[in-house]
């Protein structure tokens, strides 16, 4: 089931979304990678109770895809990480509300016009 242009520019994204989207395209990165880099990248703790709700949320909506990864060496007990990435629809939900930001800051009142 495909979704047209304007259902894309209506999806609504909260801004750990948007966050969680501009990390995640074009990287493939598992759940601490991306907490260490909110962290240093925008100095916002989130902890795994919050991360992983989000990212299943943002999975069923078909904004993001993931996946496992191969069992770890021993000295992490074998276990395997879980892969997240950006879809497409994802990237352009993103840009679509990118936009709306940049029309809102250019938006001039009607009272405010010469």
């Amino acid at each position: 089931m495909g979704r047209s242009k304007q259902d894309e520019s209506a999806i609504r994204l909260s801004a750990l979304e948007e966050n969680l989207l501009a990390l995640l395209i074009g990287k493939e990165l598992y759940g601490l990678a991306i907490i260490e880099a909110l962290q240093e990248v925008i100095g916002r703790s989130l902890s795994v109770g919050s991360l992983y709700p989000a990212l299943h949320k943002m999975e069923k909506r078909g904004l993001i895809r993931s996946w496992w990864g191969e069992e770890t060496p021993e000295e992490r007990g074998h276990a395997r990480r879980r892969y997240y990435t950006a879809t497409g629809l994802g990237e352009q939900a993103l840009k679509a509300t990118e936009r709306k930001r940049q029309q809102l800051a250019q938006w001039q009142p009607a009272w405010g016009r010469a």
